[in-house]
């Protein structure tokens, strides 16, 4: 077999890959066939200026390092503002270059203490601090949105007094509703978070009573979905006021 004597070397323009080809071939701009059909697939695609598919580079590497990170592909498409098909389709090619960090709800159904739970949902979120308003999810599923209904498993249960100013947020048994209840001299205000498709992730009652977090928290576990990936225009926010 004939060896060629000359070599050249470049990068990929469609995934970034070095590689080498002989200097009598004309000059090659994918590594593979593969890499050649999904780029001419796009003409406006990846090019020496450090395009991926109509979206700059950092834009790209940005969602890989999320992906990478543990993030889903929803919460990509809509931190970034792309198109959650792109997000999957990088994934899809490049998603294998690197071991992903255990998703976050992945770690949340596997958690076998309060602590453990909170400690998952701690670390995934960015938070320069753990001391700003602090809310009580009380573990479990409950039916009834009264404020009667509230204030009898605060006392009964948790044994605390209802009207010492805490957040309480409950789940619904259909896991589609988070309702947060508190007490502000001289109602008590009880908002409602409900989640039109999908449903939430709720720590269950085996991990304790109840797991106190904190405001940015709560707002990542709220837009943590369970099933299917969903945009945040479809979570509405209720706000009752109810006089004692």
């Amino acid at each position: 077999m004939y060896k060629h004597k000359y070599w050249r070397s470049r990068s990929c323009l469609y995934c970034g890959k070095e590689f080498t080809y002989p200097a009598h071939y004309t000059d090659r701009k994918y590594c593979s066939r593969s890499c050649g059909s999904k780029g001419s697939y796009n003409r406006k695609g990846t090019d020496s200026n450090g395009r991926v598919w109509e979206h700059k580079k950092d834009v790209f590497d940005e969602a890989m390092e999320r992906y990478w990170s543990g993030e889903e592909c929803g919460v990509i498409s809509r931190r970034l503002n792309i198109p959650v098909g792109t997000v999957y389709s990088w994934v899809h090619d490049f998603g294998g270059r690197r071991q992903r960090k255990e998703p976050l709800k992945k770690l949340l159904y596997n958690a076998k203490s309060a602590e453990e739970w909170l400690a998952a949902l701690r670390e995934d979120t960015k938070s320069d601090s753990f001391d700003d308003m602090p809310v009580r999810l009380v573990c479990g599923m409950f039916r009834g949105f009264s404020a009667e209904r509230f204030t009898s498993i605060i006392y009964e249960r948790l044994n605390e007094n209802p009207l010492n100013r805490n957040v309480y947020a409950f789940c619904s048994r259909m896991r589609n509703t988070i309702t947060t209840f508190a007490w502000k001299p001289p109602v008590f205000n009880i908002a409602k978070h409900i989640k039109m498709h999908g449903t939430f992730i709720w720590p269950d009652e085996k991990l304790g009573l109840s797991i106190e977090v904190t405001k940015a928290e709560f707002d990542r576990l709220i837009f943590l979905n369970k099933q299917e990936i969903i945009s945040e225009k479809m979570v509405k926010n209720l706000d009752i006021i109810c006089v004692l």
